[in-house]
């Protein structure tokens, strides 16, 4: 008797030719309009259906087969962009290297013997229906009720803001500034300091450690901590800064405060983190955070420099621990079910949710601009929000690096 082919090697086979599918959408529309324009706009160039021009712009700019599973159209609407493109006069050998691509992902899925519903997880950890998706947000309230039981610590909301923008002494570089906000920290019960944030890290070798061993003199202050967006009356007993074997991590006692609970803001800026625009050996860019203690919201905000190409930011969550799949060829494994919306808004000033400080955060963004030395209105703001998001998971929030554009 044959044995059953295992859902990780139906993963990545459908995986593998999805991404190739990403790939070769992309070559089609770069090759017929500059930096990746909008979904209408896409739909309008192609004389397309608007539904059919928000499927290509998203499989476009997906950065996981999941993202190009869930806006894969049939195929009879992957027929109709193929004709659209080549009527478009896009180049013969792009065009059909997307009906190839096109054809490799449905012969993958035949293929490989993944069931209907092994492919909806796939493209969206099962959610096939709004009844799942209701379903969802109800386990995740639950379960965050049940952490915060057994943990004994719970926040409000956490806040990340990520300013990406180019390096001063290279433009070709990205810089980061982060900052991020938590609110209402609070413990139910005495549980001590809490370990609550680590200064930003990059595999690149330019990590908060590093660049805090060169200021061991020193140590009469957190660096990264922003006063103006911290609650009031904060002492070195109740957040402090220890080493670890791993690096400084800033600790909290809530229960040492006036209030019983904490609101922290910090910032914390690398110059040159990494490739602004897309080469031959960066293809994407990432932002990450690990959400350690139960929150009631986490609210994302990813802000573009003005000067940057259209950017398509995509969210996801991952488990962490364990074995730790998030790496390598079985990271999609680890992915919380469902997918996780953002949009770009007119102002980060507007729709802060109730959970968040918006007085605070608001705050730590003057800070922040200050920092960056570029004005609020010089980024555009991506922001996604999630409520009871699961304790022990990583937020990863990816996009696509641009194209550089010519001089």
């Amino acid at each position: 008797m044959p044995q059953p082919t295992p859902f990780s090697k139906k993963h990545e086979q459908i995986s593998s030719a999805a991404m190739s599918l990403q790939a070769a959408m992309r070559r089609s529309i770069l090759s017929i309009v500059p930096h990746e324009p909008g979904a209408r706009s896409l739909a309008r160039g192609l004389s397309i259906d608007k539904m059919l021009g928000w499927q290509a712009h998203r499989i476009a700019a997906a950065t996981d087969a999941a993202t190009v599973l869930s806006a894969l159209p049939g195929e009879r609407g992957m027929n109709l962009l193929v004709k659209a493109f080549a009527e478009r006069g896009c180049d013969a050998t792009i065009v059909e290297a997307l009906r190839e691509a096109a054809k490799r992902l449905r012969g993958a899925v035949n293929h490989s013997g993944a069931t209907a519903r092994e492919i909806r997880a796939i493209a969206a950890g099962g959610l096939d229906t709004e009844a799942q998706r209701r379903h969802l947000e109800r386990s995740m309230k639950t379960l965050h009720e049940s952490t915060v039981a057994v943990r004994g610590e719970v926040e409000s909301s956490e806040a990340a803001a990520w300013f990406v923008m180019p390096a001063r002494e290279d433009p070709s570089l990205a810089s980061l500034l982060s900052l991020f906000l938590i609110t209402g920290l609070r413990t139910i019960r005495p549980l001590g300091p809490r370990p609550i944030y680590k200064g930003v890290s990059t595999y690149r070798g330019k990590d908060a450690w590093e660049r805090l061993k060169r200021r061991r003199s020193d140590r009469g202050r957190i660096p990264w901590m922003v006063p103006e967006a911290c609650s009031p009356e904060i002492d070195r007993e109740m957040v402090d800064m220890q080493e670890t074997p791993n690096g400084f991590l800033v600790t909290a006692d809530p229960d040492l405060h006036p209030t019983r609970q904490l609101t922290l803001g910090f910032a914390d800026l690398i110059e040159g983190i990494g490739s602004l625009y897309e080469t031959e050996k960066d293809r994407e860019a990432e932002l990450s955070m690990q959400l350690v203690m139960p929150m009631r919201r986490l609210q994302l905000d990813i802000f573009l420099h003005e000067s940057l190409p259209p950017i398509d930011p995509q969210l996801a969550l991952y488990f962490v621990g364990g074995l730790r799949l998030e790496h390598g060829k079985h990271q999609e494994l680890r992915r919380v079910a469902g997918e996780f919306e953002g949009r770009f808004i007119r102002s980060p000033r507007t729709s802060i949710a109730s959970q968040v400080d918006g007085d605070r955060y608001l705050k730590l963004l003057e800070h922040g601009t200050k920092i960056a030395g570029h004005p609020l209105d010089a980024f555009r703001c991506y922001r996604s929000s999630i409520a009871y998001p699961p304790t022990y998971t990583r937020a990863v929030v990816r996009w696509l690096l641009p194209e550089k554009p010519s001089a």
